[in-house]
């Protein structure tokens, strides 16, 4: 018994050669284009949030840079004229980072104080950028005249 050349080429475990399994060039770029989307948009992702973060340190240096200052005027007497009604504003560098303060210290009653009582309010606004960053911390204290009370001795 002879075999023929057909026979020979052909597998012998009798799978047919035309229905291989496999990707085609066609699937591979539609997964290709779906990963790089995948991908892009991750990668905005981490952009937003290191943004975000910039922007949530600014504000807490600011913050710590109104409470400093807020301390300090509290511990200025009272009639010291560094606590004369008004508003001030300057510019501070802090770690790197401008930062634009404005003090206004109300001693009146059109904007709620007297001549007994001040409020001092400090908005510190970063220069910067980052429109995260852009809103101002602001902190609002009230400052009473000390006066002495009548003495009831014991």
């Amino acid at each position: 018994m002879t075999k023929k050349r057909d026979d020979m080429r052909r597998p012998t475990d009798g799978a047919d050669q035309n229905n291989e399994k496999g990707f085609t060039l066609l699937e591979t770029s539609i997964a290709l284009i779906v990963m790089m989307v995948v991908t892009l948009a991750t990668a905005s992702l981490f952009v937003y949030a290191t943004n975000y973060n910039s922007g949530s340190g600014d504000r807490a240096a600011a913050l710590a840079i109104a409470q400093q200052r807020l301390e300090r005027l509290r511990r200025t007497p009272y009639s010291d004229t560094s606590m004369a009604a008004g508003t001030t504003t300057e510019s501070v560098t802090s770690a790197g980072r401008s930062y634009t303060i404005s003090t206004t210290i109300c001693a009146t009653s059109d904007c709620g104080g007297s001549s007994t009582l001040k409020i001092i309010t400090i908005s510190v606004t970063p220069v910067s950028t980052n429109q995260w960053a852009n809103t101002p911390a602001t902190i609002t204290s009230e400052r009473a005249a000390p006066s002495t009370g009548p003495y009831e001795g014991v």
